[in-house]
C-alpha cells in the first residue's frame, strides 16, 4: 500500500482535529444552552408561583383566586399561570382545586403522594400524553393554620423543541465544518509545503561538482529559513572539507612524486652506468635517505589521521609546562648546536596546565624543530613559559627569516610550504604544524602566530590551567 503524502496527512489531521474541537465545542455549548434554558424556565415558574400567591385565598378551607376580572392584564396572567394548577389539603391529602387542563389529562395524586411531595418542595417532572410537564411544589400555610400543597406547572415543550432544533443543526454543522476543514487543510498544506518543495528542488541541484550552490532563503525568519540556513552551513563545511581533501590529495601526490622521481632516476642511472662499489654505496645511501623521508611522511600522515579519527585518548592530568619546555629544549639542543643556534629558556615553574604530557612534548618538539629548521646559523631561539590569567602560555620565538603576510593564514594547512624553493633545502613533511593545531584544540586551547619577514616568527600556545 502506497503511504499517504505529507500533504494528505496534514489535511486529514487538520480536519480530524477541527471536527473533534467542533464536536467538543458543540457538546459544551449544548450543555450550557440546556442549563440556561432550564434555569430560565424554573425561574419563570418560581416567579409565577410567587405572583399567584398574592391572589390565592383560603375561605373555610377552600382555595380561591381573588382578582379583578375586568383587568385584562390580571385576567391574562391568572389564565396563563393556572393552566396547570392544583391545590391539596395536607391534613387528609384531598384534592381541593384543579385546573381544567389537569382534569382532562387525569393527573391526580393520592393522599400519600401529595404528602410525599409536600416533604420535598421544589420541582418535579411528570410525563403525560400532552408531553412533559414541570411542576413547582410550594407549601403554604392558610389563615386557619392548615397546610396546603400548591402545584403550579408548565409544559417543557419549548425547551425540548429548542434543544432538539439545536441538536439537528449540529448534525449538519459538524460534518460540514469537518468537510470545510479538510478542504482548507488541503489548501493550507499545499501552501505551507511550497517552500519545502522549493528547498527540495534546490537540494537536487547540489552535487559534488556543484557544491557552491545554496538553498534559497526567503527572509521570513521562520523554521524553514532556519533549516535552509543550517543546511547551507553544512554545505559550506562540506565544500571546505572537499576542497581540503582535494588539496590534501594533490599535496600528497606532489610530496610523493619528488622522492619517487629521485629514487627512479638514481636507480636508472645506476643501471645505465654501473660504477664502483663506492659509487653504488653512495646511490644506496641516497635512496635510504629518500626512503627515510617517505617513512617519516607516512608515519606523520597515519598519526594525524588516527588522531582526527579519535583513536587516541587525551588524558587530562596536571602537567608542569616549564618541565616540558626544559626537557624538549635539552632534547633539541644538539640540532640547534649543529647550526650554531642558541636556545634561551625563561620559565615559570608555577605554571601547571591540564593535559596529556606525551602530546604536550610533541607540541613543543614540533615548534622547536620548526624554529631550528628555519633559523639561519648563528640565530637565537627563545622559549618562554608564563601565566596569563587562567591560561598557561608556551611561546617559541626565533630570529629566522619569518613568514609573509600572504602565507601566514595557511601555515597550519597540511603540506603547505610558504616558499617551495626553500622547502627543498629544509627537511620536513609539512605536517608538524597541523598536528600542533590538532593537539592544542583537543586541549581546549589555541595557538597563535606572529611573524615579520627577515625578523623572525613567534608561536604562542595558550592552554587552560589545571583546575580552571
Amino acid at each position: 500500500m502506497k503511504p499517504l503524502s505529507l500533504r494528505t496527512r496534514l489535511a486529514f489531521f487538520y480536519s480530524v482535529v477541527f471536527a473533534l474541537l467542533l464536536a467538543g465545542f458543540a457538546a459544551v455549548f449544548y450543555q450550557v444552552l440546556a442549563f440556561r434554558l432550564e434555569k430560565a424556565f424554573n425561574q419563570e415558574l418560581i416567579e409565577r408561583a410567587a405572583a399567584l400567591r398574592g391572589y390565592l385565598r383560603f375561605d373555610n378551607g377552600q382555595p380561591s383566586l381573588a382578582f379583578d376580572a375586568t383587568d385584562p392584564d390580571e385576567g391574562f396572567f391568572i389564565r396563563t399561570a393556572t393552566r396547570y394548577f392544583q391545590v391539596y389539603d395536607l391534613a387528609n391529602g384531598k384534592l381541593l382545586d384543579q385546573s381544567s387542563e389537569l382534569r382532562l389529562i387525569g393527573l391526580e395524586y393520592n393522599p400519600d403522594e401529595a404528602k410525599s411531595l409536600a416533604t420535598r418542595p421544589g420541582f418535579n417532572d411528570v410525563g403525560t400524553d400532552q408531553g412533559k410537564l414541570r411542576f413547582y411544589n410550594q407549601l403554604i400555610h392558610g389563615p386557619d393554620g392548615k397546610s396546603y400543597l400548591v402545584q403550579l406547572g408548565s409544559s417543557t415543550q419549548s425547551i425540548d423543541e429548542a434543544l432538539e432544533s439545536f441538536a439537528g443543526s449540529l448534525v449538519w454543522i459538524i460534518p460540514g465544518g469537518a468537510l470545510l476543514a479538510a478542504i482548507s487543510g488541503w489548501w493550507l498544506a499545499a501552501w505551507a509545503l511550497t517552500p519545502v518543495r522549493s528547498i527540495a528542488e534546490a537540494a537536487r541541484q547540489i552535487t559534488a561538482t556543484h557544491l557552491g550552490r545554496r538553498l534559497p532563503i526567503r527572509g521570513s525568519r521562520d523554521e524553514l529559513d532556519y533549516l535552509a540556513e543550517a543546511f547551507n552551513e553544512t554545505l559550506e563545511r562540506l565544500q571546505n572539507t572537499l576542497a581540503e581533501m582535494r588539496q590534501f590529495t594533490g599535496s600528497i601526490a606532489h610530496e610523493l612524486r619528488t622522492p619517487l622521481a629521485t629514487l627512479r632516476a638514481e636507480a636508472e642511472l645506476a643501471l645505465m652506468h654501473p660504477g664502483s662499489d663506492e659509487e653504488l654505496r653512495r646511490v644506496l645511501a641516497s635512496q635510504l635517505e629518500e626512503f627515510e623521508k617517505l617513512t617519516r611522511m607516512i608515519n606523520q600522515l597515519l598519526l594525524l589521521a588516527r588522531a582526527e579519527a579519535g583513536e587516541f585518548q587525551i588524558l587530562k592530568q596536571a602537567v608542569p609546562l616549564a618541565a616540558v619546555a626544559r626537557s624538549v629544549s635539552e632534547q633539541m639542543l644538539p640540532l640547534a648546536a649543529a647550526k650554531n643556534i642558541s636556545i634561551c629558556l625563561e620559565t615559570d615553574d608555577e605554571v601547571t596546565i591540564s593535559g596529556d604530557r606525551n602530546w604536550m612534548d610533541r607540541v613543543a618538539v614540533n615548534l622547536l624543530d620548526n624554529a631550528i629548521k628555519f633559523t639561519p646559523e648563528g640565530g637565537e631561539i627563545e622559549v618562554v613559559v608564563r601565566r596569563e590569567q587562567s591560561s598557561g602560555c608556551l611561546q617559541v620565538r626565533d630570529t629566522g627569516e619569518g613568514i609573509s603576510a600572504e602565507a601566514l593564514p595557511h601555515i597550519f594547512e597540511r603540506f603547505y610550504r610558504a616558499d617551495p624553493a626553500r622547502s627543498r633545502e629544509v627537511q620536513g613533511t609539512g605536517l608538524g604544524l597541523s598536528l600542533v593545531q590538532w593537539v592544542v584544540e583537543q586541549h581546549e586551547g589555541r595557538v597563535e602566530v606572529r611573524s615579520e619577514l627577515h625578523k623572525g616568527t613567534c608561536f604562542t600556545v595558550r592552554l587552560p590551567l589545571a583546575g580552571s
